[in-house]
């Protein structure tokens, strides 16, 4: 890593250390920064403070900070999945939700709430039914996808579309079947959002998180021969089908633990890789790194917004990613189809 790269990934870092504080003291009733940091002692330096309501310690700690916590372990890791999606598919527009993971757990989600309503499918119930709906598809894409246990590029984006179609068709059966109140459940699960995030359920997809970027880290180099072709993958020695068969297994992993947390979140894992190579370039070991951190803010900032546009009344966030991300990347592109053209 280059000297420039350093200075620009501690300027991330930075940033994002402070999205965290502003994502902590932003919200419908405002804080200041010195009770966040008075909060933030109390908890981890075990320092008492009489004067600080339990109201905005709860706040505080029990709300708001979680909530950093779930949007970082979900911005990084969608980031980071989207990029070694691109690497092993050799495709620009592969995102963490091709192999129908997205799919796969919508489909098991309005089954849970078709079978008990909203009162039964809440909590771990939609987070475990989601999470094996996104396994589930994972497999089933891998298994229409490959023959004799090889794949190709167009053919795992062929089966992914075909078995999200068809996932996609049960989720609308069971939505259609459902009441309005169990409906509304259900599409507001889809649309994402960070609300549920408390300490008992931000620690695995937060895990799950990292393992996935040491992961895609230690593969960088294997992902820079795949994306110039199989053929330059296996003469350089890299074993390009088991490379990507691990990494379809750690991206259903990764997507699946975020997804079960925070619903669907889209277009984060599409367009932050694209941002970070055209401001950073392109070598996986620079954009798996910066990818992860620019996910990060990008999420904190996003829940920021959906939860000050309307206070007290949130938005679910999936709705932001795409009104804030998807212009933001049309103007990139914009700006460096120009530069090429000059």
């Amino acid at each position: 890593m280059n000297s420039k790269r350093i200075v620009y990934t501690a300027a991330i870092v930075f940033f994002l250390v402070g999205s965290i504080l502003g994502g902590t003291i932003l919200g419908s009733s405002g804080l200041s920064v010195d009770t966040v940091l008075a909060v933030l002692k109390m908890k981890l330096l075990d320092i008492d403070n009489i004067n600080l309501p339990s109201s905005t310690v709860y706040i505080i700690w029990n709300l708001r900070l979680p909530r950093a916590i779930l949007a970082i372990a979900a911005g990084g890791g969608l980031a980071v999945c989207g990029v070694s999606m691109q690497a092993i598919t050799q495709n620009v527009l592969a995102d963490p939700y091709i192999l129908g993971v997205s799919s796969g757990a919508s489909a098991m989600v309005s089954f849970a709430f078709f079978l008990g309503g909203v009162f039964f499918a809440s909590g771990i119930v939609v987070q475990a039914f989601a999470f094996l709906g996104a396994i589930i598809a994972m497999f089933l894409v891998y298994y229409v996808g490959a023959i004799k246990g090889r794949t190709s590029n167009s053919r795992l984006v062929l089966a992914g579309m075909a078995v999200s179609i068809i996932l996609n068709a049960t989720s609308q059966f069971f939505i259609t079947m459902s009441n309005e109140k169990v409906t509304r459940s259900i599409t507001m699960w889809m649309m994402g959002s960070l609300a549920e995030a408390r300490w008992n359920n931000v620690i695995f997809p937060l895990i799950a998180s990292l393992i996935g970027f040491f992961f895609f880290f230690v593969n960088a180099g294997a992902y820079d021969l795949i994306s110039l072709g199989d053929e330059t993958a296996i003469s350089m020695g890299i074993n390009a089908t088991k490379i990507r068969k691990c990494t379809m297994l750690m991206v259903a992993f990764v997507t699946g633990a975020i997804v079960s947390c925070c619903g669907i979140i889209g277009l984060v894992g599409f367009v932050i890789p694209h941002i970070v190579r055209f401001l950073f370039g392109s070598g996986h070991r620079g954009v798996i790194p910066i990818s992860y951190l620019v996910g990060c803010i990008f999420l904190v900032w996003m829940d920021v917004i959906a939860r000050l546009v309307l206070a007290p009344q949130e938005i679910p966030i999936g709705i932001f990613t795409a009104f804030c991300g998807g212009p933001f990347f049309v103007w990139l592109l914009y700006q460096h189809n120009r530069t090429i053209a000059k």
